[in-house]
């Protein structure tokens, strides 16, 4: 069983490289999360390697993970301050995954990264049956994460 980190940490990886909008910020683990599973595991009924905790919800504006939502909630639309702190030593698969996710998307905003989301399977079977308006707080099954990464390649080499 391979170490899980907290989301916190990876979030705070994330700041400390570049100053971003709390969408953004939930995108980027969400799509952190979901390259990391595809990457690292061989099959959907054995996911054994997770970077973090899967907290993940499907809510309106696409995958949210209420321990970053209530973190950074303040922020509201406007862009989160760059992290001036050490960040936590990450292991060299995970730093891997972050890197790769964030020159992959560090063009897009937040609105784009959600429409991208939405465009996934993993949120919509979440959200299946709601109006595009409609809260949830339905989980994003981490199985659905990994199928659906896998299926469409998205892994780092």
């Amino acid at each position: 069983m391979m170490k899980k980190f907290d989301i916190c940490n990876i979030a705070d990886w994330f700041l400390i490289h570049e100053s971003m909008t709390h969408k953004k910020l939930q995108k980027l683990l969400y799509f952190s999360y979901g390259y990391y599973l595809a990457t690292h595991n061989n099959n959907a009924d054995e996911l054994n390697a997770e970077m973090f905790e899967n907290d993940f919800e499907a809510w309106v504006h696409g995958p949210v993970s209420p321990k970053i939502y209530n973190l950074y909630r303040e922020a509201g639309y406007n862009y989160i301050s760059k992290n001036e702190n050490e960040p936590t030593i990450l292991t060299e698969e995970i730093e891997k995954v972050l890197f790769f996710v964030l020159n992959k998307y560090k063009k897009y905003d937040g609105d784009q990264l959600e429409k991208i989301t939405h465009a996934q399977s993993p949120w919509m079977n979440a959200r299946d049956g709601l109006l595009a308006i409609e809260p949830s707080n339905n989980p994003i099954l981490s199985k659905d994460i990994y199928v659906y990464f896998k299926e469409n390649n998205m892994i780092v080499e």
